[in-house]
Parts: C-alpha cells; structure tokens; sequence
C-alpha cells in the first residue's frame, strides 16, 4: 500500500470518528440543551438576587510643572539670581503618593463631614446620607447612644461615639467603596471610583472627594513659595518704605542748604550720608524686586493644573447585568460546559474499552 492509499484511509478513519463523535453529542442534545436553561435560569436568578451598586467614576489629569520650573531656574541664572528655594519641587505629592492621599482617613473623613445639595432635593451631611442609605440607625435602634447620634454640630460638642463611628465608617469607604487607580502608569492620569448601593450619595460623595483632595493638593504644593512669596513682598516694602524715607530726608538737607559753602567739608556730611543710604537701599532694593517677580512667576507655575477629564453623570452605572446578555452568555457557558462534560465522559470511556 502506498503512502497516498495510507493517507486516504486515515483521512476516512479520522472523518468516520468525527461523525460518530457528532452523533454521540447529537444524542445527548436534550441533556445538553437542559443543562443550558438550568444555567440560564441560576444567571438571571443570581443577577435578580444580588444588591444593586451604583458606581461614580471622575477621571483626572495632572500637569507636571517641573518642566517649567527648569525653564524660570535657567533664566533666572542668567540674570544672576539664585532661585534656591523658590523653585524648590517638592516629590512629597507625585501622583502616586496621591492615590494614597485619597484614602487617608483625613480626607475621607472631611469628605463625610461636607454637607452637598444632593439631586433629590436633599441637602445635608454626607456622613448622615451614608447612615441612612446603609440602614444603620434601624440597627441602632436599641442603642439610644447612637440611634439619634448627629454629626452636625460643632467638634467641641463631640462625643467618643462622634470618632469611633467616623473612623469605622473611613475603613468602610476605604475597604469597600472606594477605587483610586491609574489607567496606565506613563500618563499623570487618576480614576477615582466610588461604589454604594445608593446612586446619588455615591455621585456626591466622589465629587465632593475630589473636590477636597485637589484643593488639598493645590494648598500643600505652593505653600512653600507662597510663603516665600509673601516674605519677599513685606521685604520689598520694607525697603521702599525706608528708602522712601531716606529721599525725602535728602531732599529736605538740600533745600535747608541751597547755597552751601563747598569749603565747609563738615556740613557736606549729613547729605553724602544719605546718598550713601539712598544708594544702598536702592541697590537692596532693586535685587528685592528682581527676586520678588521671579517668585511670582515660579509660583504661578508651581501651581499645578487639574483638568477633569470624566466626570460622574446620573444615571451611573450599576453591576446588574442586561436582561439579553445574561441569556446569552449564559447559555454559551451552559452549552459549552456540557458538551464538554460528555466529550470527556466518552473519551474516557473508550479509553477504559481499550485497557
């Protein structure tokens, strides 16, 4: 036999298993196409049974302004002042130490205690949407310590409940609800995602977030050269003032002495003091300004620019499944599951024939 002939047959050999193969699963079709409803039926019972959440997402982009700062220091070495300090970038907030940032029990907790106009109507502390929304005051009904607890009022009136309760519900943010990822770590890009049963508080709750902990940032990241800044502008009029005195004081000296005598070196002495004063002062003066407009500038710049990207939109998005998608990927999954079941039933029972 030559090896075409040899090839025909294992051809057939292989098509004739193939086809006994198909008619075995075409004879479980009702135990395959049963198990696929019985998949079906538990997907849309899970999806009917599992608690709605809501998911908030504000999507954020960050400038880095080293690249300008580079810039003001170069310039500012050709024009003979040392920056130093005033162009100083600090690494403590980077956008990964931001993320962090966004789960500090500092932030979380002055995000509890804003108070948002919410979209129904209601306008009140988000700590208490998050009681109500979570049924806790139902469970603290027994608790008379805590059923009526109120966050609204002023620190000083606090109790040892006020903190406790605080600092449980920041881990239940943190823990449970609350997202801070990067899409990809080349680009100075942040989602902040928030997830809670109740739609508006998780919208309120991710803006108001993001509002404090960008705001937050903005203080801490020029705080340094705007307190340089400021020091630089009472310097500045400090020297004014005083070098507004020293002309005036020139200026008197001359007009009580029009016509004085250049033989009298002794009364020449209080103006050439002046002008000596005057002088010095302008020249103080004049580096205070140049460093002082550079500061200006390396603190405009050392601003950082958040441009939000995505911002939460009612209605959010919700972990329940389309009604069509669950049928359909369920049904896939329960088909192929069983066939699979079957194919691996019949080969190993042909391998056992074969033993």
């Amino acid at each position: 036999m030559d090896h075409q002939a040899r090839e025909q047959i294992s051809f057939r050999s292989l098509m004739l298993r193939l086809k006994t193969f198909v008619g075995y699963l075409f004879s479980k079709k009702w135990w395959i196409l049963a198990v696929a409803v019985v998949f079906v039926g538990l997907a849309l019972l899970f999806n009917a049974v599992k608690t709605r959440k809501y998911t908030s997402v504000t999507t954020f982009v960050l400038q880095n302004a080293g690249n300008s700062l580079n810039e003001i220091s170069s310039l500012a070495s050709i024009a003979g002042v040392n920056l130093g300090s005033l162009s100083e970038s600090s690494d403590l907030f980077q956008i990964d130490n931001i993320q962090e940032l966004y789960r500090s029990h500092r932030m979380i907790s002055k995000t509890m205690l804003t108070k948002k106009s919410l979209d129904d109507g209601a306008n009140m502390l988000l700590v208490h949407r998050y009681i109500e929304a979570g049924g806790k005051r139902e469970k603290w009904a027994k608790n008379p310590a805590l059923k009526d607890i109120n966050f609204d009022l002023p620190s000083e009136e606090w109790t040892i409940h006020h903190d406790s309760l605080l600092l449980e519900f920041t881990k239940e943010i943190r823990n449970e609800h609350l997202s801070v990822s990067k899409p990809s770590r080349k680009l100075s890009i942040l989602n902040v995602a928030v997830t809670h049963g109740d739609e508006l508080f998780s919208k309120a709750f991710n803006e108001a977030l993001v509002e404090n902990v960008n705001s937050f940032y903005k203080a801490s990241k020029t705080k340094k050269s705007g307190d340089n800044l400021r020091i630089l502008q009472y310097q500045a009029d400090s020297v004014k003032t005083v070098l507004d005195a020293k002309l005036a004081a020139l200026a008197e000296v001359k007009e009580g002495a029009p016509n004085l005598n250049p033989l009298y070196k002794t009364a020449l002495v209080p103006e050439q003091k002046l002008m000596i004063d005057v002088t010095s002062s302008s020249a103080v003066y004049e580096v205070i300004v140049k460093n002082l407009e550079l500061a200006k500038v390396s603190h405009r710049n050392n601003s950082p620019l958040i441009q939000i990207i995505d911002a939460p939109i009612l209605p959010l998005e919700d972990n329940k499944w389309k009604v069509t998608k669950t049928i359909a990927v369920a049904l896939l999954l329960g088909l192929f599951l069983s066939a699979l079941f079957f194919t691996l039933k019949r080969f190993y029972r042909l391998a056992m024939q074969e033993e």
